[in-house]
């Protein structure tokens, strides 16, 4: 199908600017690399990812931490999940990976079009004990379900998930996450594999239960993933680094 007029003007100025740019950022390298506009450019491709600045994060307190950590039931595995409730997000199968994992409870924390779907899964799947859909929350709860939790979770689907944020707070946090191998996306090259948490193929929900078993059998090992995260957010995702980062590349791109 051919593409509209409107979008052949777009890609001509689009490659216009990337021809005269010195300089292009992009948030992770798998995304440089499955983008087809890029694929001329990539000599002069730089990989600058998002980050947070923890002096700006607000603090956990005992009280919010508390009320957060009553939110999971008794189990042995407390997971956190934060986003919109899109299907890209791919909170379904993760729903279904915990029907498989009874040691494990989930907390989802925000609101979207999928939420009624959501609901319905939850009793089709005898899952209304074990996990919490608790829309929005103010950032004093949100800091304390990243404390409260023993792992975060973001199972999403396609690039429209295209770096995750939220793995660095919770990295910040020190806690370990799970994350799906989206093609020409962020999420996996932020996580680890091993070092700061587990990586799963997009859209199955057996690796994902497989991987949540693993992880709430051996509290060692999460306690290791977790550490791994905080220290790779210190070294590559904290403001400061990344400050230094774009001051290199503005200097590259302007000559100096």
């Amino acid at each position: 199908e051919p593409w509209p007029p409107l979008m052949i003007a777009w890609r001509g100025l689009e490659r216009r600017l990337l021809a005269r740019a010195g300089t292009v950022a992009v948030s992770s390298p798998a995304y440089a690399q499955a983008s087809p506009a890029l694929a001329s450019f990539l000599s002069k491709v730089r990989t600058i990812p998002l980050g947070l600045d923890p002096e700006r994060l607000p603090q956990p307190t005992a009280e919010a931490t508390a009320r957060a950590r009553a939110l999971w039931p008794e189990q042995e595995l407390r997971v956190l999940a934060v986003g919109r409730l899109s299907h890209y997000k791919g909170y379904e199968v993760l729903l279904k990976a915990l029907a498989q994992v009874p040691e494990a409870a989930l907390v989802l924390a925000g609101e979207g079009e999928e939420r009624a779907a959501l609901e319905r899964l939850l009793g089709e799947l005898g899952l209304t004990g074990r996990v919490r859909l608790v829309g929005r929350v103010d950032d004093d709860l949100l800091t304390g379900l990243y404390a409260a939790c023993d792992l975060f979770c973001l199972p999403s689907l396609n690039r429209a998930e295209a770096f995750g944020v939220v793995l660095l707070e919770a990295m910040h946090a020190g806690k370990p996450c799970l994350v799906t191998d989206i093609p020409g996306s962020g999420p996996a090259w932020v996580v680890r594999h091993g070092e700061t948490g587990l990586v799963a193929p997009p859209g199955d929900a057996a690796a994902l239960a497989k991987a949540l078993k693993e992880l709430a059998g051996e509290p060692d090992l999460r306690e290791r993933l977790g550490a791994g995260g905080r220290r790779r957010f210190g070294e590559h995702f904290h403001i400061d680094a990344l400050a230094r980062q774009w001051r290199k590349a503005y200097g590259e791109a302007g000559g100096g």
